[in-house]
C-alpha cells in the first residue's frame, strides 16, 4: 500500500490529520472503535478481509510500519500473529 493510500487511511479512521505528516516509525494508538473502523475500511476498500485469527495481529499494531507490514502480510494470505510484527 502506497503513501497516499495509507495516509488517507489513517485520516479516515482519526489517526491522522489532513496536516500531519508520517512515516513508519509514527506511533497508532488503536483502541476498539478504531480497530473495527479500520478492519471496515481495509475490507470495504481494498477487499482485505481481516479474520478472526488475525485480529490480534491487528490490534498489535504500534506503529504505522506495523500497519504497513500487516497490511502487505494479510495483502499475500499470510495470517499474521502479533510476534510477526514486531521480530519476537
Amino acid at each position: 500500500m502506497n503513501d497516499e493510500t495509507l495516509g488517507q487511511l489513517l485520516l479516515d479512521c482519526g489517526l491522522r490529520t489532513a496536516d500531519t505528516t508520517f512515516d513508519d516509525g509514527t506511533e497508532l494508538v488503536l483502541d476498539s472503535l478504531t480497530l473495527v473502523l479500520l478492519a471496515h475500511l481495509l475490507d470495504e476498500r481494498h477487499g482485505l478481509i481481516v479474520a478472526i485469527e488475525d485480529e490480534d495481529g491487528l490490534a498489535s499494531c504500534t506503529t504505522v510500519g506495523d500497519l504497513r507490514r500487516f497490511i502487505t502480510q494479510r495483502s499475500a494470505g499470510e495470517h499474521v500473529l502479533p510476534e510477526v510484527l514486531h521480530g519476537s
